[in-house]
């Protein structure tokens, strides 16, 4: 079926709004590095510079009362000992707590304790918790903070740089997404602004666009030269073919002659349909054409007739269930090529067995007895001028038969005209045992076997 136009999207550009993620990406990964940073150096003045210096202050004094019995306990604005062999009031709170480094609360002050103890006596230094804290600002909190607003700063910078940098980008991608190919035509992009955007990669891509449209333009005006030169050469050959089989009808031919006359015209008034469909199918859009409708069942049934006159070496035999009436809002020029190249298809390939054709109140499927498709070949046979070949034997009539299945390009116009008409079209098949091709020209059921379109 044929794809839904992508909507726009609206707002901030994709490119420069992948750079404001980054960006804030950036601000957030700096942020939890300064955290961790500012963490980091409170931790070090505490447990390592504090406690180093701790640790000194209370081996000195230690050695100092060896050399020196009664030297005096340190009392400092920032340090103060007890001794618990002192005739002094030690707080409360320090009672107790084991040798080492631990935080307390003395007389509503936070107070860093370091404990020792040596020849049965414990020493208690507390040092102030604020003179720590003044450490951590100044030589962690504050030049981290500087660091980081630099840090912002240059990551700013960098933002304002890169979004400048693909903001002709962003607008080069924003007039083409908004751009609407399926009303307009492509020559009316304008790209001009561009062209004077300062960077030389978006000028190069607005010049590659542009002569990109350029040669599209006139491909396609090749091409509708070409459609309009062969409309007008085939249709003239048949037009006489046309008037020579009503000049043989005038002359009372009976019998086998008769009838041979009467397939000519058919032949040629079905060959002049189908050039007028090829002609449509070449088309960018199918006409609108409601008033138009054909009767699927009779088609069917003309198509297979058709099919048993042309071949009378091996005829296969075609079956053909009718399980509810079908009418297709279609020209019959185009039904006959879908329908009959499958048909066609499906009877050239089955050597054995019979063709199936079953019309329902929304599809019309196809099943043969025919050597079937494996994966790969279900997958392209519906692409252009692709044949599934087999190796094995085959007989002399099975090779004639083969012969006559053409070039490849049946199923591919079938495809593309199921395209065009928003038909869908499905295929499942099993090597050795037959395929099936279903033409849904209706609602197509989610649980359809291997849709194709």
């Amino acid at each position: 079926m044929n794809a839904v136009e992508p909507t726009p999207s609206v707002g901030l550009p994709r490119v420069q709004s992948r750079l404001l993620r980054v960006f804030i990406l950036q601000l957030a990964l700096i942020s939890l590095v300064t955290i961790a940073g500012v963490s980091a150096a409170g931790f070090v003045a505490e447990k390592l510079l504090v406690n180093r210096a701790l640790e000194g202050e209370s081996d000195y004094y230690w050695k100092s009362v060896k050399t020196h019995p009664g030297h005096a306990l340190p009392d400092t604005m920032n340090l103060r000992a007890y001794l618990s062999s002192a005739e002094m009031d030690i707080p409360a709170a320090l009672t107790g707590l084991p040798i080492g480094q631990h935080r307390a609360t003395i007389n509503g002050d936070n107070r860093i304790v370091y404990v020792s103890e040596q020849d049965g006596e414990t020493l208690y230094l507390l040092f102030q918790d604020e003179t720590v804290s003044n450490l951590a600002f100044y030589f962690g909190v504050l030049p981290l903070t500087l660091v980081l607003l630099i840090m912002y700063g240059l990551a700013y910078l960098a933002f304002v740089l890169s979004k400048r940098a693909v903001s002709p980008l962003s607008r080069l991608a924003a007039t083409i997404e908004t751009f609407d190919f399926t009303s307009r035509d492509a020559s009316e992009l304008d790209l001009e602004s561009l062209h004077h955007s300062g960077s030389p990669e978006t000028v190069v891509l607005a010049d590659a666009i542009e002569h990109f449209v350029q040669r599209t333009r006139t491909s396609i005006e090749r091409e509708r030269n070409f459609t309009r030169y062969a409309s007008h050469e085939l249709r003239t050959p048949v037009a006489v073919i046309q008037g020579s089989v009503s000049t043989l009808e005038l002359s009372g031919l009976e019998g086998a002659p008769a009838r041979a006359v009467d397939r000519i015209k058919r032949t040629a008034l079905h060959m002049g349909e189908l050039i007028s469909a090829l002609l449509t199918l070449s088309r960018d859009r199918v006409p609108v054409e409601e008033e138009q409708s054909t009767d699927a069942v009779s088609l069917v049934h003309r198509l297979a007739a058709d099919l048993a006159i042309v071949d009378t070496v091996q005829p296969v035999p075609i079956h053909i269930r009718e399980e509810a009436p079908l009418t297709v809002m279609a020209p019959e020029a185009v039904l006959s090529m879908v329908l009959g190249n499958i048909l066609s298809n499906a009877f050239y390939y089955t050597t054995d067995g019979s063709v199936t054709v079953t019309i329902a109140d929304r599809y019309v499927s196809v099943s043969d007895t025919g050597p079937g498709l494996n994966a790969v070949e279900q997958r392209r046979v519906f692409e252009p001028f692709y044949r599934a070949e087999r190796q094995e034997h085959t007989s002399a009539t099975e090779g004639n038969r083969r012969n006559r299945i053409g070039y490849g390009l049946g199923l591919a116009l079938v495809k593309q005209a199921c395209d065009n008409y928003d038909w869908g079209l499905s295929v499942d098949s099993e090597p050795g045992v037959g395929s099936t091709f279903t033409v849904w020209f209706y609602e197509v059921p989610s649980d359809s076997l291997n849709p194709v379109a």
